[in-house]
């Protein structure tokens, strides 16, 4: 009788063991993985401010939240920047790299560089929150290409210095209408800016082109190879969409 317990409990017991060992197997393959580490290190930039204008972007260009390296145009870190119906923007950039010295509201194009800025702010040494509290911001791309280069390229020669060259006001406020839906004195048959259609538009001629019939003044030349690259796509997308306010 002693004799088969035994042999009875050796039987259980080998088979407990088996059990463990199979569970043992299917808890641990036997590889050896790497930890996992999650980032969070970087720097946090936040966003405060009435942005209208956000609405008639083409989709090759995005107003964006983004962090940039010195001397850089292309963005190390961006966010797209989306409003409520009020026009109003709450909204944080996390992680931004110690490489980025300045965080800007600004467009960027597809490659995400940056095409126009709206606003900047200068990073270096700055540990803690960025925070840019802008206000009301008109990101419209009228706007963007008028601070981009109506601005700093037309609007000396036509309005900023109490004279308009040709009779035409480039100046924030009066060069939408000035331009838009306007037939041209000189180019005939065309409009100044023709929603819809860069190509025949005259400021697009006069922009890409050394000499256009019926203008003197040689526009082409005024243009930056900068701006050739990057404002002149902005300029074409706009009047392409609809040349829309």
């Amino acid at each position: 009788m002693m004799k088969y317990l035994y042999k009875s409990m050796k039987i259980r017991i080998f088979a407990f063991a088996a059990i463990a060992v199979l569970l043992l197997a299917a808890c641990d393959d036997g590889r050896i993985y790497n930890e996992v580490a999650v980032d969070t290190t970087g720097r946090s930039a936040r966003l405060t401010a009435t942005i209208t204008g956000l609405d008639h972007w083409t989709d090759n260009y995005t107003v964006s939240l983004a962090g940039f390296a010195e001397g850089d145009d292309y963005a190390s870190i961006s966010k797209a920047v989306r409003a409520n119906a009020d026009g109003q923007v709450s909204m944080t950039l996390n992680n931004i790299p110690d490489q980025v010295t300045s965080v800007r509201l600004c467009v960027l194009d597809r490659l995400r560089r940056n095409v126009v800025t709206f606003s900047e702010v200068a990073t270096e040494g700055v540990r803690d929150t960025i925070r840019l509290e802008l206000g009301t911001v008109d990101a419209s791309m009228l706007n963007a290409i008028q601070q981009g280069y109506l601005n700093t390229t037309c609007a000396n020669c036509h309005g900023a210095s109490n004279h308009a060259a040709a009779g035409l006001n480039l100046t924030a406020g009066k060069s939408y209408a000035a331009l838009v839906g306007v037939a041209s004195r000189k180019v005939e048959g065309h409009q100044l800016v023709a929603p819809g259609n860069a190509a025949e538009s005259v400021l697009h001629m006069v922009l890409h082109n050394e000499h256009v019939e019926g203008i003197s003044m040689n526009h082409f030349d005024l243009v930056s190879e900068k701006n050739a690259e990057l404002i002149l796509p902005l300029i074409d997308s706009w009047i392409d969409g609809g040349a829309e306010q």
